[in-house]
């Protein structure tokens, strides 16, 4: 059964039957509009629930798909949705990595088939049946990963209404965000959370969790925890650990079986990030095998 909430004036929220240690709840479906409607994030194929949802929302049209980037709990359903309304699918194009020399073990997780209708790129103006959006590039957790200002509604401006940004997985309401390269990059993350510092939002809506009150406390309490997590791993160098099996184990104390990888992931996310900055070095290239220390003058 569809459970479909009414969280504004304009948006609708149903939450995908997905539920996982990584999902949380599920993938948060968002709808918006009256009558004429615009779907974010339809989620992952599950059978059922895209008739479902077209059921549930009898008497109105769908006649655009947005979606946040092609992981694989988000833009799959789109086929089964844009076959049973006719709508247009928006993306910021098809699914890919950052570097091609390392590991992909985050392989699986990708929509590879998901090609949009409509190419959006980095703070492109688009209207949807008298919606207004702004497309906002926020890669870092994906290649392709965008999130979707609502500017207005029938030409109201939101600042009086909404003033919502739809944030994908870019930054969640429950937990924080993995990035794994080469599906993720860390520093492309960490700079689009700084870009969206202090951007006045009155709510950010995630695709897992609650939405977000507070979007400045938010973001800056994510930032602040990547550099916790930096710092932690600058102690394991300077204490001439560098294997991150033996990182994840101290800078991850009890953490759940199921997570070990997703913290492994995250580490060698933060380690080429610092690679970056010229401020760590590895013996064989980034690889989860290498072993990394600091570089000279760190």
């Amino acid at each position: 059964m569809i459970k479909i909430k009414q969280i504004s004036a304009n948006i609708r929220r149903v939450t995908c039957p997905n539920p996982s240690k990584f999902t949380f709840k599920g993938t948060n479906c968002f709808i918006i509009g009256q009558g004429d409607l615009t779907i974010i994030d339809p989620g992952p194929i599950i059978t059922g629930f895209i008739p479902a949802l077209v059921a549930a929302l009898a008497g109105e049209t769908i006649n655009h798909i947005l979606i946040t980037h092609t992981h694989r709990d988000h833009s799959p359903a789109a086929k089964e949705l844009q076959q049973l309304s006719g709508a247009t699918t928006y993306g910021a194009g098809k699914h890919q990595i950052y570097r091609h020399d390392i590991e992909n073990r985050f392989e699986k997780s990708g929509d590879w088939q998901f090609t949009p209708d409509i190419k959006l790129i980095d703070e492109q103006v688009f209207t949807c049946d008298g919606l207004g959006f702004k497309a906002i590039q926020t890669d870092g957790h994906c290649f392709n990963h965008i999130s979707f200002a609502l500017t207005h509604i029938n030409n109201s401006a939101t600042i009086d209404a909404e003033n919502a940004l739809f944030v994908g997985d870019h930054i969640m309401g429950w937990a924080s965000t993995i990035v794994a390269p080469p599906d993720g990059n860390m520093a492309r993350y960490m700079l689009n959370l700084h870009k969206l510092q202090n951007t006045n939002y009155n709510v950010f809506y995630a695709a897992h969790g609650a939405a977000i009150t507070q979007p400045d406390d938010r973001v800056a309490a994510l930032i602040k925890h990547r550099m916790t997590r930096e710092a932690e791993i600058l102690k394991c160098l300077q204490n001439g650990i560098g294997d991150i099996v033996e990182m994840v184990k101290i800078n991850y104390p009890n953490l759940d079986d199921a997570l070990i990888g997703p913290a492994a992931m995250s580490t060698l996310s933060q380690l080429e990030w610092l690679i970056d900055k010229n401020m760590v070095v590895t013996d064989k290239g980034l690889s989860f095998e290498a072993q990394y220390q600091l570089a000279n003058g760190t």
